[in-house]
């Protein structure tokens, strides 16, 4: 035995200060089969349905991570974090449920529940509430920073009137393609004030919500489809037909032709689209009641969706009036990951399915220590009788072994 280890690991005269272990052919074979380990461990990850990075444990991960990088946006931009609360986590995943069972993807579902449903399904009384909804992206940051990068989005994100929140997901087909459907919703509870003339005895009292007057009030009404604005005469100044308004996507030539159609009944002083972070001017045409508009963005189709938001409409009407409210997509377009994609997702959400990750780690680090060994023995015993070759060889095989380690 002390034969062998001394001929592989040892210079001396009779292996001609040469150990076998780090013969050039052993040193090729070596990398070779490196390699070849890290091809098995990506292939393996490849060739993964996408419904494994759908399981219940995945989603939780990636929950956790949307909450933390919601209050890291508000952290930077001096807002006070939001705290996460239990009925606002069940009314966002009754929301994220809704959709994956129904393949829908919008605000109001075919069945008419909107938020205000869900909301109260879960049972939280509320002051004030928001929703922003998410659909097709490749993990969290991504998602989280599609809505910083939407104005709409972002202004629920970091709105003060906002105390706390909850995130849901749910894995479900849409037109056939796998993804994960998010909700997100933000809410003030409702302000409850306590009076009484002792000490041990306090009546509850719902306080109202204050209002200042003002010359118009807009009033949106999602389960009937269509948002209006009334007047203080209750006159309806503006109309805008949810169920009928679209936005439309094209591809050619490697840009994207985002177009809309817009059904707005009244005085409309101006209409615009916000569809990510572009901007779409809607203007009257012939035909009654329908605005349309449309612009070039300078990115593919696979770009844009990316990370799937839901596009807003925002009307203004000639003596002020506002409306504010969701416009559908005609359809979207559900993005593959990358092969790098997915084995970067895997790395980073399946180490509690499978521990391959951390067996091939342990391997190649196991390796580098061997290796690194090795030269130094080879370096370090006859410092005299040195062959350059063979370190610089070796070198590169615990360079090979670092890169493998690492990715």
């Amino acid at each position: 035995m002390k034969e062998i280890l001394k001929k592989y690991f040892i210079p001396h005269e009779e292996n001609n200060y040469h150990p076998h272990i780090l013969h050039t052919k052993r040193a090729v074979f070596y990398g070779g089969l490196f390699i070849t380990m890290k091809i098995i461990v990506v292939g393996f990850v490849i060739l993964l349905p996408s419904q494994v990075f759908m399981l219940p444990d995945v989603l939780k991960q990636q929950q956790d991570e949307i909450i933390a990088l919601t209050n890291e946006v508000r952290t930077l931009h001096g807002k006070p974090v939001l705290f996460t609360q239990a009925k606002l986590t069940d009314s966002s995943q009754l929301k994220a449920d809704d959709m994956a069972t129904l393949s829908y993807f919008e605000h109001v579902g075919p069945n008419g529940h909107n938020l205000k449903y869900f909301l109260k399904k879960a049972g939280y009384d509320y002051s004030v509430a928001g929703e922003n909804l998410g659909m097709g992206y490749s993990n969290a940051r991504e998602l989280v920073d599609a809505w910083v990068n939407s104005p709409t989005h972002y202004a629920n994100l970091v709105d003060t009137d906002y105390g706390e929140f909850g995130v849901g997901l749910e894995s479900g087909m849409y037109n056939g393609v796998p993804t994960v459907y998010v909700a997100q919703h933000f809410g003030q509870p409702r302000v409850i004030e306590t009076i009484g003339v002792q000490d041990t005895e306090k009546i509850p009292v719902v306080s109202p919500i204050t209002v200042q007057p003002q010359p118009v009030v807009t009033v949106t009404t999602e389960q009937s489809v269509l948002s209006e604005t009334v007047s203080s005469s209750d006159s309806v100044i503006l109309a805008y037909d949810k169920n009928a308004s679209r936005v439309f996507w094209q591809e050619k030539n490697g840009k994207t032709e985002l177009s809309v159609k817009g059904f707005i009944m009244g005085n409309v002083s101006s209409a615009q689209v916000q569809v990510n972070e572009y901007k779409i001017e809607l203007f009257p045409t012939e035909e009654q009641n329908v605005y349309t508009g449309a612009i070039e963005i300078f990115k593919p189709a696979d770009e844009l969706f990316r990370v799937i938001l839901m596009p807003t409409i925002h009307i203004i009407g000639v003596n002020n009036e506002m409306i504010d409210d969701a416009i559908a997509w005609n359809n979207v377009k559900i993005i593959s990951p990358t092969p790098m994609e997915k084995y970067t997702h895997a790395k980073s959400y399946l180490g509690t399915i499978t521990n391959i990750f951390d067996i091939s780690r342990v391997l190649y680090l196991g390796f580098i220590i061997f290796f690194s060994l090795a030269l130094l023995l080879k370096i370090i015993i006859q410092i005299r009788k040195q062959q350059y070759h063979i370190i610089g060889q070796t070198l590169a095989l615990i360079g090979l072994l670092i890169i493998c380690f690492k990715i």
